[in-house]
């Protein structure tokens, strides 16, 4: 790792902090830390940012290796030490894209991609006009009916 990587710590964090969708408050709420001013003085590379901090930020999503080495986990390759460049290049943009996205934007992409884009059918019609949930076959047990405790 070079003095270039470890020199551009704190903007690579915030980087991450901003791709995951975290505001400094709820990611020095998520670290533990009892004020938001030291990640800011972190992140605003007036304080180096310490191991520990960036461990504690790890459950929030951000990519710990591309904070400390500036390489994404595909670079770097996986535990057997494969990396994702095999990957055409239109499906690689399309991953670092979609990483480089929010938590909101990364949810309502992935359902648009599993619905193929369509929008559930609005239900109009009630129970009471016969369109309720039907459940056939044996051992159906119906909540409320044939459940006592």
């Amino acid at each position: 790792m070079s003095s270039d990587s470890v020199g551009h710590l704190h903007l690579r964090l915030r980087e991450e902090l901003d791709r995951v969708g975290l505001k400094l408050a709820a990611a020095s709420r998520a670290a533990g830390e009892s004020s938001a001013q030291r990640l800011k003085d972190v992140v605003s590379g007036r304080v180096r940012c310490p191991a520990d901090l960036v461990e504690r930020l790890a459950p929030t999503g951000i990519d710990v290796l591309y904070v400390i080495t500036g390489e994404t986990q595909s670079e770097a390759g996986d535990a057997n030490g494969a990396t994702s460049h095999h990957l055409p290049p239109d499906e690689q943009l399309l991953l670092e894209a979609y990483r480089g996205l929010g938590a909101a934007a990364r949810k309502a992409l992935l359902a648009e991609l599993l619905t193929g884009g369509k929008k559930p059918r609005a239900n109009t019609k009630t129970q009471s006009e016969g369109l309720g949930i039907s459940v056939t076959g044996s051992g159906n047990r119906v909540a409320g009916n044939d459940y006592h405790e």
